[in-house]
């Protein structure tokens, strides 16, 4: 397999990877704020549900450590584009801060490889 098609297919899965613990991120902070809006719905004690609060904000710390790795990993293979002879290939996909179109300034899907 080609050096660029191989990159850009671990490329995209990292895009994927990166998009799911973001939006799992977004639901798990739904979640937080749900939970005391529930009890105080509900009108029962403070203690009431603590050990669940525990456990989800354990959960999102996790969660969180979890994007910081990937963010690293994102940097990490970064830089084994370059060390592959890919130093002037972008690797583009959903949400990549590098390419937007549209007047929504929304990120566009998966592009193509480009060259520099």
């Amino acid at each position: 397999m080609d050096r660029r098609i191989a990159a850009q297919t671990l490329a995209t899965q990292l895009f994927t990877t990166e998009e799911a613990v973001d939006n799992t991120l977004v639901l798990m902070g739904e979640l937080i704020s749900a939970m005391p809006r529930a009890r105080l719905q509900a009108r029962v004690a403070a203690t009431v549900g603590q050990a669940a609060v525990d456990h989800v904000m354990d959960a999102a710390s996790a969660l969180a450590g979890a994007r910081r790795s990937l963010v690293a990993a994102h940097g990490a293979l970064n830089d084994a584009k370059d060390e592959i002879g890919l130093r002037r290939v972008t690797m583009v996909g959903m949400g990549d801060k590098s390419e937007v179109d549209g007047p929504r300034g929304q990120a566009s899907h998966l592009h193509q490889v480009k060259s520099a």
